[in-house]
């Protein structure tokens, strides 16, 4: 399980998903909601990032 705290338009989000739907690359988070919906969030927008397997964190 994941936890990713960052700036949403209105006011500070937090949204708990599975590790594998939580990577980052390319200055984005990225969170996998199904089949090809993404969330992007620019890093300067995240507050804090909690994984349990963070193997998925790609920078490419």
């Amino acid at each position: 399980m994941a936890t990713i705290v960052y700036r949403g338009v209105d006011d500070t989000v937090s949204e708990d998903v599975d590790d594998e739907q939580l990577n980052y690359r390319e200055d984005h988070w990225q969170i996998h909601h199904g089949d090809d919906e993404y969330t992007y969030i620019p890093r300067e927008r995240v507050y804090t990032v909690q994984m349990n397997d963070p193997h998925f964190i790609t920078d490419e």
